[in-house]
């Protein structure tokens, strides 16, 4: 029984230590092929404080404002000098003269130049307006000759019939001469003379009647004017003028004798005092427009034409011909005058250009009789009266130092929060001042491979700041408020909000679960409301405490002999964490500028 016992004890031993080492193989493969990184959470804390930095530096400083006068020519000669170096001077105050005489010969030059050119000008306009005369009345005959020209073509007056026909193909005709005469017989008139007692009984429209003795033929008709005249007869009857028309059955001509009556409203007839004899409705003779020959005849005596037709046409070459000519002499004309004209604008160009070299030399003028421009103190004089100065030479120097400026030159990461205005601390000679940025220049200028960007500080100094003096500067930058602040590397941006990652050993009351992303072991999302940022800490009003731990990235544990490495929060591993906007750097409505630092919609503050 005990020899069993002792077996079995073997036994399961054995099994035990295959066991085991199933295991142990199983572990080595696992770290031969499944073996990962330990990853090792790095964390920051929470600090009270504010987000103000101050920039400073050394400069020099200069007048803010200061005048250097030079001679105005080195061939004339100083003739007063009012100052001394060390004297004070207000705007205006005269400075030093000098002999202005050569201003006045070139004055006169330039003006014997223009006035000669003023000449010239008249000259082009008389030009301008005997070619403008010239193709005025040039147009006039032209038209003239084209009105003529269209006449050449004469149409009938009217409807009707010619009755006369005075000219033949090819006869050359004068200006006056009758050519042809169109009467409308389609209606004939009749104009009778009644006595004025019958006046009240007569008026245009009423009946009439025609009594042609000769053919035998009565006709009726409609009185169609009525001339109030005074006509007597030779028994002293006073009569006036009555006007008959009737329709033409076609036998009736001019020059026949024919007794009218007119039909009164009462059925009455009554005669006229003194009768007449019918004359065609229109007759029209058409004269000769112009002397020329006749090219075209193609009507006939007695033939019937309508209104508007072509009886003959005339010759026009001959006018043709001078409207051309006349047209020649117009582009010549316009020629001429566009010449004058192209002329008149050289001159005047030139007048200006003169003009300009004229107040430019009168202004050259100031420069012989010099007064300061502002208010300062005379800091050197080089000119004395009687001498010729050198060429290039200072004549005087005055400074203004009641204002004085450095410039400061500025680091590429501290210039985007430089503003006009700001004020900045100067320190010199013992004194504080207290200094304004008027200017800020945006072009980097680079030294020993470092960035800065120049800006000019203005120094009110009232005269107790000299120029040339070493000084010291400094300017508070940032958000001089107070407050929880949290690195930027802590902040990580989700589909939740902006939160940190607090460490803590009990789950917070305001951690969130997030949908989108990992927390690490041992800590929790706790969301955070930023107010404003710098270029490392972002300052928050809620949601974590001073001296709480944040995480802001991992670092790795190399294996064992190796050596531990550290990787950014935009590297493998922690794009692997799903936080919008990549490596669990939130952004905050601009992404980065100014190398790397957050935009929270309003940049630095």
């Amino acid at each position: 029984m005990a020899k069993t016992t002792r077996s079995r004890k073997k036994w399961i031993l054995l099994l035990a230590l295959a066991a085991a080492a199933l295991v142990g193989i199983g572990l080595g493969v696992r770290a031969l092929f499944f073996s990962q990184e330990e990853r090792v959470a790095l964390t920051e804390t929470v600090s009270f404080g504010s987000l103000a930095t101050t920039v400073e530096g050394t400069g020099t400083s200069f007048p803010g404002n200061s005048s250097t006068y030079t001679p105005a020519s080195t061939d004339s000669k100083i003739t007063a000098v009012y100052v001394s170096a060390g004297d004070t001077v207000a705007v205006g105050d005269p400075l030093y003269d000098q002999d202005d005489s050569a201003v006045d010969d070139q004055l006169d030059e330039l003006q014997s130049q223009v006035d000669g050119l003023y000449d010239q000008i008249d000259s082009y306009e008389e030009q301008i307006e005997n070619a403008a005369g010239q193709i005025a009345d040039y147009q006039e005959q032209i038209g003239d000759l084209r009105e003529t020209v269209d006449s050449l073509r004469i149409t009938s007056p009217l409807s009707g019939r010619v009755t006369q026909l005075e000219v033949e193909e090819e006869q050359t005709v004068q200006k006056g001469a009758p050519l042809v005469t169109v009467v409308d017989d389609s209606t004939m008139t009749l104009t009778e003379y009644f006595s004025y007692a019958s006046e009240d009984q007569i008026s245009t429209g009423m009946e009439a009647g025609l009594s042609i003795a000769s053919l035998s033929l009565n006709l009726t008709g409609r009185v169609t004017q009525v001339e109030k005249v005074e006509r007597y007869t030779d028994q002293g009857v006073r009569c006036f003028a009555v006007t008959i028309t009737v329709d033409n059955p076609g036998a009736l001509t001019q020059g026949m004798a024919g007794a009218g009556w007119l039909l009164t409203a009462d059925g009455q007839r009554l005669y006229p005092i003194i009768e007449g004899t019918l004359e065609y409705g229109q007759s029209k003779t058409v004269s000769a427009p112009a002397g020329a020959q006749v090219l075209d005849l193609p009507v006939q005596l007695y033939q019937r034409v309508r209104a508007g037709e072509v009886l003959m046409t005339l010759d026009g070459a001959e006018y043709e011909d001078q409207i051309q000519d006349l047209e020649r002499n117009i582009r010549t004309a316009q020629s001429n005058m566009d010449r004058a004209q192209s002329n008149i604008a050289d001159a005047q160009e030139r007048i200006a250009s003169y003009q300009e070299r004229m107040a430019q030399t009168e202004e050259e003028r100031a420069n012989y009789h010099v007064v300061s421009d502002l208010d300062g103190t005379v800091i050197q004089v080089n000119v004395r009266a009687g001498e010729t100065p050198r060429q290039g030479m200072t004549a005087v120097s005055v400074y203004n130092q009641d204002v004085m400026t450095i410039t400061a030159n500025i680091d590429e990461e501290d210039i985007d929060a430089i503003r006009k205005g700001m004020e900045v601390s100067v320190t010199a000679t013992g004194r504080q001042y207290t200094g304004t940025v008027t200017e800020i220049s945006y072009e980097a200028t680079n030294s020993n491979g470092v960035a800065y960007f120049p800006i000019t500080v203005e120094i009110p100094s009232d005269g107790q700041l000299s120029a040339g003096v070493n000084v010291s500067w400094s300017i508070a930058l940032g958000d001089a408020q107070e407050g929880l602040l949290v690195p930027l590397a802590a902040l990580k941006t989700t589909d939740q909000g902006t939160c940190v990652f607090l460490k803590a050993d009990a789950r917070p009351d305001n951690a969130i679960d997030l949908e989108d992303g990992q927390v690490p072991e041992g800590f929790y999302a706790v969301p955070v409301e930023v107010e404003t940022v710098s270029s490392r800490y972002a300052r928050v009003r809620s949601g974590v405490a001073e001296g709480d731990e944040l995480f802001t990235r991992y670092e790795n544990a190399a294996p064992t002999g190796g050596d531990t490495t550290s990787q950014s929060q935009d590297e493998e591993e922690i794009q692997g964490m799903p936080f919008p906007g990549g490596g669990g750097m939130p952004n905050f409505g601009g992404g980065f500028s100014g190398g790397g630092r957050p935009d929270f919609g309003g940049g630095m503050r």
